[in-house]
């Protein structure tokens, strides 16, 4: 039997069709990573992100996430550990991070992702929410040994939000669905990112995946280091069939529409 952590986290935004202009052109995907590594290798990855944030003198307490690299750019450090480093130190500080988790065996991504910005998802958010997640839970599922044993872990939100997700996801995994979930606690758990290397690797990689889709399927934006990023350290971790193909098993439409999977075989297939 081998225990696993799957940390998963969330970008971008979702309304139902109603969405304004404005809204769908700033949030044009809602996109969901997540991060599935073996407790024995996460208890090595903890360890080098001590390490690696002392190098990079970011104090106990404070924690470095994705939008910091935008909110530098403009001028706008958050705080101030951040206020003290250059665009290309703090670059340097995900690429390590990336690099830190690359080598981890047991590593592998899934995603998945809602189109926004062409109005063609109609369901609720709170089944959005559950959706992905359900897809998320079914590959882990299908990923793990009959006798493995994986914990999801997100990040703490707006404390509504989280008692849908944790409720839909109990009733979920005891009803089950096509799958019976024994190998998979019956639930989500909850942690501040501060105090999660694996949360907040979970946010680094969805704020990848994120800007990498944008500049691939939209062409606005640039998102030169995402792409770098995805195409040096996530590409070949994205879990996948034995034939190379990542959609339908490590990245996911939700809603499962032909038309969407089509512009994302593009880029991923």
């Amino acid at each position: 039997m081998n225990s696993y952590f799957v940390f998963t986290d969330e970008a971008g935004a979702y309304k139902e069709n109603d969405a304004s202009d404005g809204f769908r052109r700033s949030h044009p995907f809602y996109v969901r990573s997540n991060i599935l590594m073996s407790a024995e290798e996460y208890r090595t990855y903890q360890n080098d992100m001590q390490t690696l944030t002392a190098m990079y003198e970011i104090p106990i307490g404070d924690e470095i996430k994705w939008d910091d690299l935008w909110a530098l750019h403009k001028g706008n450090p958050r705080i101030a550990s951040i206020a003290r480093m250059s665009e290309n130190r703090l670059k340097g500080y995900y690429r390590e991070v990336f690099e830190r988790a690359a080598q981890c065996n047991s590593l592998q991504y899934v995603f998945t992702i809602t189109f926004v910005y062409d109005r063609s998802c109609l369901i609720r958010p709170e089944n959005v929410y559950k959706f992905h997640l359900q897809n998320a839970f079914q590959r882990i599922s299908m990923e793990l040994a009959r006798d493995d044993f994986a914990v999801f872990i997100m990040d703490e939100l707006n404390q509504d939000t989280v008692k849908q997700i944790k409720s839909a996801c109990h009733e979920m995994t005891v009803r089950g669905d096509f799958l019976t979930y024994t190998n998979i606690y019956h639930g989500v758990l909850t942690e501040n990112s501060i105090y999660s290397p694996g949360v907040q690797l979970a946010d680094y990689a969805v704020g990848v995946f994120n800007g990498f889709v944008r500049g691939q399927l939209l062409n606005r934006g640039r998102y030169e280091f995402a792409t770098d990023l995805y195409s040096d350290y996530i590409s070949s971790h994205i879990r996948h069939h034995a034939n190379g193909t990542k959609l339908g098993y490590g990245i996911i439409n939700v809603p499962s529409r032909p038309d969407v999977r089509n512009r994302l075989a593009r880029i991923f297939d």
